[in-house]
C-alpha cells in the first residue's frame, strides 16, 4: 500500500480497474514474464524529455484527464472507498529513490514511489516507478512489478525484430498495442520511442 496520512492507496483492488489484466496474467505469465500487459499495466518511459524537461511516464500521455478515481482504505477504520485525486503528478528520481514534488491530493510532498533513472517524471498515480529488464525506468501499475514479487519488465521485440529498421516494424508494433487494446492512445513521445526501437528517425 502507498501510505498518504491515515488513508492508504489500497492495491488490493486496483486489478479490478482493468477488465484485461486477467487475460493478460494468464497469457503473459505461460513464458515466465509475470503479469504484463504493454499499456495496461506497465509502461516503458520514454528517453526523451518533454517540453518542459520531464519525462512523461504517463501511458496515455498528453491525452492523460486531469483527475481519476482511485481505491483507498482507512488505515483506522479499515473502510475502503473510491477517492477522486490528481491523475498524474511529478517525481524527481535520485540517490534515494523517486519522491513526490509539491503536495498533491492523496500523495504528500516526499513521498516515495519508487526507484528509476536520476531525472523528473511524470507518472500515473496508482502507479510507480522502477527498472526494466534492460535498466530502462518503467512504470508498473500498483498491482504488478517487483513491489508485487513479479520478474522486471522485459519488453519482447520477438514479433518485429525481423523487420528492423523498415517502416513494417513500426507498424507491428502498432499493431501488436491495438491487438491488446484497440483503444489505447499512442502518444507521440511513445510513438517515437517505438520507431527508435525499430532503427527509424523520428517524426517530426
Amino acid at each position: 500500500m502507498i501510505m498518504t496520512g491515515k488513508t492508504a492507496l489500497y492495491l488490493g483492488a486496483a486489478a479490478a480497474l482493468s477488465t484485461t489484466v486477467a487475460v493478460g496474467y494468464f497469457a503473459m505469465a505461460q513464458d515466465g514474464q509475470g503479469p504484463y500487459v504493454e499499456g495496461e499495466n506497465v509502461y516503458v518511459c520514454p528517453t526523451v524529455l518533454d517540453k518542459n524537461r520531464f519525462f512523461d511516464c504517463r501511458v496515455a500521455g498528453e491525452r492523460t484527464p486531469r483527475f481519476k478515481q482511485l481505491p483507498f482504505i482507512d488505515n483506522e477504520t479499515g473502510e475502503r472507498f473510491l477517492k477522486t485525486v490528481h491523475a498524474y503528478f511529478p517525481v524527481n528520481c535520485g540517490q534515494y529513490g523517486c519522491a513526490v514534488i509539491n503536495n498533491w491530493d492523496g500523495f504528500k510532498q516526499g513521498t516515495l514511489v519508487g526507484q528509476g533513472v536520476y531525472g523528473r517524471y511524470l507518472m500515473d498515480s496508482g502507479w510507480y516507478l522502477d527498472f526494466d529488464s534492460s535498466g530502462k525506468t518503467a512504470a508498473y501499475r500498483s498491482d504488478v512489478g517487483p513491489q508485487q514479487g513479479h520478474a522486471l519488465y522485459t519488453k519482447s521485440n520477438s514479433n518485429h525484430a525481423s523487420g528492423y529498421g523498415t517502416e513494417a516494424c513500426f507498424d507491428a508494433m502498432v499493431t501488436e498495442i491495438q491487438e491488446e487494446n484497440p483503444n489505447f492512445p499512442i502518444s507521440f513521445d511513445m510513438m517515437n520511442e517505438m520507431r527508435a526501437e525499430c532503427g527509424l528517425p523520428p517524426e517530426e
